[in-house]
């Protein structure tokens, strides 16, 4: 080997010594942003227009009674959630999110305290968008005076439960601890109330009988403060009409408000969206009360992507919104279904929505 060799290679063995480090400190960070994080990405998710047809389908469909065509839009707004339970979010992932202001990064253990099975989150999500629409359709059925029967009923009971062998799917509550219940809610917060190891009177009735039973309360999981009787509820109503609902893959309550209002475009003659592309949120019971949501910014950022021109939003959620991102799409804060009518009949007749609540 020449001298010149020998130069040579000592020049390549000192640049390979100086890069090799760099290559390692490289490799690691690359590693290091694929590594999995507890935390959840909340994005925007698609919106479904409920006076229209979603994959070949109608999202509403009501059968036995005239039914009336809309030429405007009245969607409900959707996230998307990726990680935790819902496959996996690497790290990279969480910081684009995290300075993207259309995004949100949660901790796992905010919305899902215990793992759990993303099959029952599914399912649980699947089941509190069908109490959704039922509430939908007897809030609906109730703004529009046409009469309805309304119950709470038990959905299903969590085997080995206080209630296993005590309360069965179907039964009907009347009362806890003798205070009347309306609503499914009224159920949760009466029980929660309580706390754990406390006898817990529930009234109810099956096969046309009335029974009054009592409860040894155990632990909510989320809250070991509170009680819990180990059963799911959800509203039951008896309409005088078909209901359909064509959405799949979509779960929670925060469709309610929505659906509800389209459930009343279809049932009265008058275009209720004006031709105009409304989108909104909230839940609903059969009393046509809006309830808060989660995911409010994202819902936001949704509707205004896909050109919605009027946004409805809980009153509750106002406090998150206090943005003048929106301004092209004025947000209206409703408590109740009559003021949703209300916000939308206005922006249809004059255009804006001045002497409406604003959440700007």
């Amino acid at each position: 080997m020449t001298k010149k060799t020998k130069s040579k290679k000592k020049k390549l063995i000192k640049a390979l010594a100086k890069f090799v480090p760099t290559l390692i400190t490289g490799s690691i960070l690359i590693l290091l942003l694929l590594v999995p994080v507890p935390f959840i990405k909340i994005a925007p998710g698609p919106l479904f227009n409920t006076v229209g047809i979603e994959k070949d389908k109608d999202v509403i469909s009501i059968s036995g009674v005239t039914t009336y065509k809309s030429k405007g839009e009245l969607n409900f707004t959707t996230v998307s959630e990726t990680g935790g339970p819902f496959g996996r979010l690497v790290l990279i992932d969480a910081i684009v999110a995290w300075i993207n202001p259309t995004e949100a990064v949660v901790p796992t253990r905010d919305l899902y305290p215990e793992v759990i099975d993303p099959e029952i989150i599914k399912k649980e999500n699947q089941r509190a968008f069908s109490s959704s629409q039922t509430d939908a359709i007897a809030a609906a059925l109730g703004y529009l005076k046409i009469p309805v029967e309304i119950s709470v009923v038990v959905d299903s009971v969590v085997l080995k439960s206080p209630s296993d062998g005590i309360i069965e799917p179907g039964d009907l509550i009347l009362s806890v601890d003798q205070k009347e219940v309306k609503t499914a809610g009224d159920v949760v917060k009466f029980v929660q109330s309580r706390k754990p190891k406390e006898k817990i009177a529930i009234s109810l009735v099956r096969d046309n009988t009335t029974k009054n039973v009592e409860i040894t309360a155990t632990e909510l999981k989320s809250d070991k403060s509170k009680a819990s009787i180990g059963i799911s509820i959800g509203p039951g109503i008896n309409p005088p009409y078909d209901f359909d609902f064509g959405v799949a893959e979509v779960g929670g309550p925060s469709a309610g408000l929505m659906l509800s209002l389209g459930i009343i475009d279809e049932l009265t003659e008058n275009d209720l969206s004006g031709g105009k592309i409304v989108a909104g949120t909230g839940t609903i019971n059969y009393l046509g009360e809006v309830g808060s949501i989660g995911g409010i910014r994202q819902k936001l950022e949704g509707a205004k992507d896909n050109g919605a021109e009027l946004f409805l939003a809980p009153v509750d959620n106002c406090q998150e919104v206090g943005s003048k991102t929106y301004r092209s799409m004025p947000v209206v804060a409703v408590k109740n279904l009559t003021e949703a009518i209300q916000a939308i009949e206005k922006f249809t007749k004059d255009g804006d929505v001045s002497g409406l609540r604003s959440c700007e």
